[in-house]
């Protein structure tokens, strides 16, 4: 509907995070129009052990990240000798475990992983040791991490200029609006933006943006409550829809 306000300076954001509860956008070579999540690279495997993590164990890890970029766990597997391979798993919970990435553990069971998150949505880590001579038995399992994966794509700022006029959906945008523009999108649509370590949710309620490689463009309301720059890669996962006021 309007172009995008573009920016004095272009700052990269860590991560920005939209969702809901419609198909997810795919990461890695994304449909950032909201296409469905491929699945991650990996093994599935039984070796989910004991549902109750070993005494003494831990688990370290970020619990927000940009699809395909690299993230790290630490922790401690009681029990695990030095030497002893750790997996790092990951759950959707309507599938079971993924191993992910694996390591050895060092003196007291300590270990470090790194592994690249590829399919967005909500998840589970755990670590575990297995043992013995089937895949479904685990001397040591640690507590869980929550993740949230996001899908990575530019986003915009608009505002000044369209104040006190109808949006593509028909909402009467102010500088408190708290929304955002697709190109593509149901209007309603429900997003999770992620941006350094705030989140918000914004539904669509505008066209654009057109210019500057954007995906989204915020609004002056969604990108204050969020700490936006203005211009920068953000994370997005959608969560599902919602009814757009069009009083005014």
């Amino acid at each position: 509907m309007r172009p995008a306000i573009r920016p004095a300076t272009a700052t990269l954001v860590a991560a920005l995070g939209l969702s809901a509860a419609l198909a997810l956008p795919t990461p890695a070579g994304a449909d950032t129009t909201g296409g469905t999540a491929a699945p991650t690279p990996g093994t599935p495997t039984a070796a989910s052990g004991s549902s109750a993590p070993t005494p003494g164990s831990t688990l370290r890890a970020a619990t927000a990240a940009l699809a395909g970029r690299w993230q790290r766990a630490t922790g401690t597997l009681a029990g695990a000798g030095a030497g002893s391979a750790v997996l790092l798993q990951r759950t959707d919970g309507r599938s079971g475990w993924t191993t992910v990435a694996q390591a050895r553990a060092g003196r007291g069971g300590a270990f470090a992983v790194s592994w690249r998150p590829n399919q967005v949505g909500r998840q589970t880590l755990r670590a575990v040791s297995p043992t013995g001579s089937t895949a479904a038995r685990s001397a040591a399992s640690s507590p869980t991490v929550p993740l949230t994966v996001y899908a990575s794509a530019i986003a915009t700022q608009f505002g000044p200029g369209f104040y006190n006029q109808r949006t593509a959906c028909g909402v009467v945008l102010t500088p408190r609006t708290v929304g955002v523009a697709h190109t593509t999108l149901p209007c309603g649509t429900l997003v999770e933006f992620y941006y350094r370590g705030r989140t918000i949710r914004a539904p669509v309620i505008d066209r654009g943006p057109y210019a500057n490689n954007a995906t989204w463009d915020l609004t002056t309301g969604a990108a204050v409550a969020l700490r936006f720059d203005g211009y920068g890669y953000v994370g997005s996962l959608r969560v599902g829809r919602v009814s757009l006021s069009r009083a005014g």
